[in-house]
Order: C-alpha cells, then structure tokens, then sequence
C-alpha cells in the first residue's frame, strides 16, 4: 500500500540542507490588460447611457517567500489601477495575501491563509486567468466602495494509512459602500465565522469525507432613501454537514458526489410570535418582524480529467452561503465547465515538458434565490451566465501574454429582491500579460484543498509522488 502523502512531504522538507533553513526571496510582478467592452456601464440595451469603453487594468505588485524546515511562506501584494479612457482617473485597489504551510510532525500538517483588499468592487474588472473560484456570481450594481479581509486556518492528522481526520475554521469580513447623487448612500456591513471537523478514509480507488460544522452570520445594511428596499439586519446560525464520495476511474478520470444539508437559524426572533418565552434579538430596523427557521438540502457532482500538464472538470452544484457584497443570504444552483490544457497544435512536446501555449476557459450559468429571514422561504431570482476562454503563450518561465474573450450575462427579479440587480449583456476581448523577476521560483506553498481525486494526487506540488501541475499557474505567471 501506499504511503500517506503527508509523510513524503515531511521527509522533503526535513531533510532540506540547514544552508536553506533561512532562505528568504523577493520577486517583482507585473499583471494587466488591455481590453474593449461594448457595455462598460452594464445597462440593459436600449436604455440611454449604455455605451461601449476601451479600458486598461495595471496590476504591478511583489512576492516574497521565505523557506525553512517544515514551513513555507508566501505574501504577495499588488495594487490595481483600471483605467477607463473616459474617465479622468483609474479607479484602484489594494490587496494584499499571506499563505503559509506547516509540518509540525511527520503526519500532521497544518495550513494558514488571509486576504485583504480595499477599493472598488466593479463587475468590468479583468484578470489574467479566465479561471475564478466563483465563474459567476451575483454583485451589486454599478461601481461600490468595498474592504474585505478573509482568512482560514486547516489543520490534518493522518490518523492511520487510509484516515485523515482534519479540522478547519474561516472568517470573512466586507463592507461596501454604494454612492448616489442626491440621495444617501447605501452601505453594508457583514461577516461570517465558522468552524468545522471532518474525517476522511481512503481505499484503493475510493474516499469517503464526511465532514460537519457550521457558522455565524451577521449582515447589515443601512438604506435611508430605501433605494434598495430598506435597511434591514440579519443574524443567523447555518449549521451544515456533507457526505462526500470521490471514486477515481482511471489515472486521469475521476468523479466526486456530496450530499448534505444547512439548516438556517436567524437570531431575529421566536419562531413563534405568540410565545414571549422565546428567544428576541429584534431587528431595529424592522422590529415588527418575525424570523424563521429552515433547512435546505445541498449537493453536487464533479467528473474531472487530470493529467501532468494539464485538468478539466464538469460540476453541478446546489449550495446555500451567504453573500457578503449583497449583505443576504443565498441558495445557487449551477453547472459550470472548465478546462485548462496545453495546446498541442501549437507546441509538439507540450505533454512531455514545461508548455508554452496553454488554452484555459469556462462556461458556467448559476440561479440564485434570495433566502428570506424572516419566513425562510426562497425569493427573487437571479440569473447570470458567463463564458470566458482565452490561449496563453509563455515564452519563458515568469511571462506570458494571452489573448482572451468574455461574455457575461445578468438578469433578476426585482419585486421582492433587498437590492436591484440590472440586467445587461456584455461582451469584452482583452490583451492580457504577466512577468515575474527574478523568473524563477525557488519554493511554493503547496496547494492542499479541493482535489478531486481520491489518491490526492493532484494536490501534490512536491515529493516523490506524480506531479500535476495546474496550467492556470502559467497564464499568472507561476512555473
């Protein structure tokens, strides 16, 4: 049988030459994009204003790592400068991240993650890789004021040669500001905490997680005008668990199942009106208002190809989260595809080493439903599309240029809905680029989560094991 992967990582990073225990590096990046749009103020067409932009977004930044026994460490920073050619200044925004990882012993490891950004949230907003972790989602209309700090600590114990039993904890903090002329602005004010235990048991082909946990969510939104139907303050325990079933088919194609539930518990007041007894935090904006329970199944499924240079998957998915940007929580379902693979059309040997033309893309359509606090039903739907793929071309490690397209689609209700959401569609073609110097980097934290295969193979960044590397990496700018 074969050996935890955690304790091959151990051996690498245990046995690193003491001449390296100290090794700090510094590298200068550079990321952005020039590109036109037929819709840069996201309007329904036919309405007055809507008009087409040529814009630019300039991303100059820096990474460091430092490299010792049993850690590694990444912090990265970048400033965002989007320049549209009719606007008389860019907008900006800064951001910043740390990740870190962790052998404390030969079969625990432990990971630390946190994010900061302040600026502009604006849905005409570009990135090097066509690749996100949300392919669509739903966002406030119009350019908002937003600041954001996330961050996540996960922690694993190999508990014997086929059980993995881990725990993992996240908060998530935002604000946003929406400006108007003559009326008063709109602002948000929410976070989310939670936590989370989880076992996982490995057998030839198969793993099986079951994981269980859940969170507190506080959203705020302060609306004097009732420009977005009002000020309104939700409080909310989302306890949650999954059963997730991962089956690998072969040594490139796999399959992953989850079936869960949230159970959605607003702190607003008793479920029952009529009983005193019961718990009331009020909501003073509302303190009329009653708050009620309710549970939502959650699922999905994923049919993923990987191989060494490259990864593609289908996934379908129900899931309830809430929604900091729009200060309300959320039930989605959504089919997305995404691929990342090098071309060979262009590059003979691509499979064999390092490519240097990668094709990267998705497709994905996602509803989404307000969840109601105060009677815990589904309301107000929306709808948005995207497509975006685009060819990457590196031709040396640490630049590449690309060339991609978008298409982003957006509609919604709006009778019930706590905030108006336009509906437009847009399409968008960028010249992208990326460059790091020095060109090389010498050690990376290692990606632990979301596999999606059984044997965890493709989350392998070091050791002996088979490496996959994921393409997206290039058109960023990694190795």
């Amino acid at each position: 049988m074969r050996r935890p992967l955690q304790i091959a990582i151990a051996c690498v990073l245990t046995s690193a030459p003491v001449a390296y225990a100290d090794n700090l590096d510094f590298y200068g990046t550079a990321n952005g994009s020039v590109a036109t749009t037929d819709n840069a103020n996201g309007l329904e067409a036919g309405k007055p204003g809507k008009r087409g932009d040529v814009f630019s977004d300039i991303r100059p930044g820096f990474l460091a790592t430092y490299y010792a026994p049993r850690m590694i460490h990444e912090l990265s920073s970048e400033v965002d400068f989007l320049y549209h050619i009719a606007t008389a200044r860019p907008t900006v925004t800064f951001r910043a991240g740390w990740k870190a990882f962790f052998i404390p012993s030969p079969r625990t490891e432990a990971t630390l993650n946190a994010d900061a950004s302040k600026g502009q949230l604006n849905a005409l907003s570009a990135s090097a890789s066509p690749l996100t972790d949300d392919v669509t989602s739903v966002l406030p209309p119009g350019r908002v004021d937003i600041e954001s700090v996330t961050g996540s600590q996960n922690f694993s114990w190999v508990a014997s040669e086929g059980s993995r039993v881990w725990q993992r904890s996240f908060g998530r903090f935002g604000t946003t500001l929406d400006e108007a002329a003559g009326l008063e602005d709109v602002t948000t004010t929410s976070w989310e905490a939670g936590v989370a235990l989880g076992l996982d048991h490995t057998l030839r082909h198969d793993n099986f997680v079951f994981e269980i946990g859940g969170s507190y969510v506080h959203m705020e939104k302060l609306d004097p005008s009732s420009r977005q139907m009002g000020s309104r303050l939700d409080r909310q325990w989302n306890p949650r668990s999954v059963i997730v079933w991962q089956h690998d088919i072969d040594k490139k194609w796999s399959s992953n199942i989850d079936v869960g539930g949230v159970y959605v518990v607003p702190t607003g007041c008793s479920t029952n009106p009529n009983d005193p007894t019961g718990p009331c935090v009020p909501d003073p904006y509302n303190p009329t208002q009653t708050r009620n329970n309710g549970f939502f199944p959650v699922f999905g499924g994923v049919a993923a190809y990987t191989d060494v240079w490259g990864r593609a998957q289908v996934a379908a998915r129900r899931q309830v989260t809430p929604n900091l940007f729009i200060a309300q929580n959320t039930q989605s379902d959504s089919l997305t595809i995404t691929a990342a693979m090098p071309l060979t059309i262009f590059d003979k040997d691509s499979n064999k080493e390092q490519p240097k033309v990668v094709g990267i893309g998705n497709a994905g359509i996602e509803s989404t439903r307000l969840i109601d606090p105060t009677t815990g039903n589904l309301t107000s739907t929306f709808h948005v599309a995207r497509i975006d793929f685009g060819v990457g071309w590196s031709p040396r490690p640490g630049q590449t240029l690309g060339l991609r397209y978008e298409l982003t689609y957006q509609n919604g209700t709006t009778a019930e809905a706590d905030m108006v959401v336009p509906e437009f569609v847009r399409n968008t073609f960028y010249f992208t680029f990326s460059l790091r110097y020095p060109e090389d980097i010498l050690v990376k934290v290692p990606r632990r989560n979301q596999s999606v295969r059984a044997d965890r193979k493709d989350l392998a960044p070091i050791g002996a094991e088979p490496v996959i590397v994921d393409p997206t990496e290039f058109l960023e700018g990694g190795r």
